[in-house]
C-alpha cells in the first residue's frame, strides 16, 4: 500500500545552559565533569524541529510525476552524535517511480526561513572538515610510574594505569558516507541520504525546504514545511 502523501513542516531550536558548570569543576574531577557536560549537550542540544502539521510525525512525503520525495528531521543517529549542534541534517529519500533515470543533485534543494533567508546545502566533506576530520574515539589507557620521598628517609615507588573516557577529536566517519549521493536514480530504485544545512538563527520560527527538480522539467517545485516545537 502506498504511503499517504501529505504536506508538512518541522521545528528548530535548542537549549544548552550547562556550560556554566565547567567553572565549578575542580581538581581531579575536572576532566570527568567536562565529559559529563559534553554528554549533556549532545543529548539535549538537537534541533527542536517538527513537521508543520498537527499530529504529524516521521517523514514528510510528496510526489511529482516520476519521483517520490520524503524528508525527515531528527533522523541523525550516527557519528558524531553532536552533529546537530553544528549543522542541521535533513534525511532525504528519493524514489524513482518513472520509466527513465532521474538525476539527484544537492543544488536542487534550498532551505528558507520566514524572512526568506536562504541556506544552501554544505558538501559533506566540508561538514567533516569542521571537526578536523578526527576518527578516533573510545577509552584511552596510559601507564604511569610514581616515585616519592619524605624527610624521614622513607621513599615509595608505585605504578598504575590512567584511564581517560572520551574521544580524540570528533568521530566524523559517518558524515560523508551518509550524505545524499548525487547522480542518476534508475527506474524503480531509491536513494537515501542526508543534506547538511547551516543551522538557522535561534530566532527562526518557521522553515521550508524547497526542492526544484531540474531534471524533471515542467514539474512544480516541492515545499516541506517545518516549525519550532512548542
Amino acid at each position: 500500500m502506498r504511503p499517504q502523501l501529505t504536506t508538512r513542516r518541522p521545528l528548530l531550536g535548542f537549549d544548552a545552559t550547562v556550560l556554566g558548570r565547567l567553572h565549578r569543576v575542580k581538581g581531579k574531577g575536572r576532566l570527568f565533569g567536562l565529559l559529563l557536560v559534553c554528554a549533556n549537550i549532545g543529548a539535549c542540544a538537537g534541533p527542536a524541529l517538527v513537521p508543520d502539521a498537527p499530529g504529524m510525525a516521521g517523514p514528510i512525503l510528496q510526489e511529482v510525476p516520476g519521483l517520490l520525495v520524503a524528508v525527515e528531521i531528527g533522523a541523525w543517529k550516527a557519528r558524531p552524535s553532536g552533529l546537530t549542534d553544528t549543522v542541521l541534517p535533513l534525511q532525504i529519500t528519493l524514489r524513482n517511480t518513472g520509466t527513465r533515470p532521474v538525476m539527484a543533485a544537492r543544488q536542487d534543494f534550498a532551505l528558507l526561513d520566514q524572512s526568506n533567508r536562504q541556506y544552501l546545502p554544505i558538501p559533506p566533506a566540508d561538514v567533516a572538515a569542521m571537526y578536523g576530520g578526527g576518527l578516533g574515539s573510545g577509552v584511552g589507557i596510559s601507564p604511569s610510574v610514581g616515585f616519592g620521598g619524605s624527610s624521614g628517609g622513607r621513599s615509595s615507588f608505585g605504578g598504575g594505569l590512567g584511564v581517560t573516557f572520551g574521544s580524540w577529536g570528533s568521530d566524523t566517519r559517518d558524515i560523508i558516507p551518509l550524505g545524499l549521493a548525487e547522480g542518476p536514480i534508475q527506474p524503480g530504485a531509491e536513494v537515501r541520504g542526508f543534506l547538511y544545512f547551516p543551522r538557522p538563527a535561534p530566532e527562526v520560527q518557521d522553515l521550508r525546504l524547497v526542492a526544484v527538480l531540474r531534471d524533471l522539467a515542467g514539474t512544480p517545485s516541492l515545499e516541506f514545511r517545518f516549525r519550532r516545537a512548542e
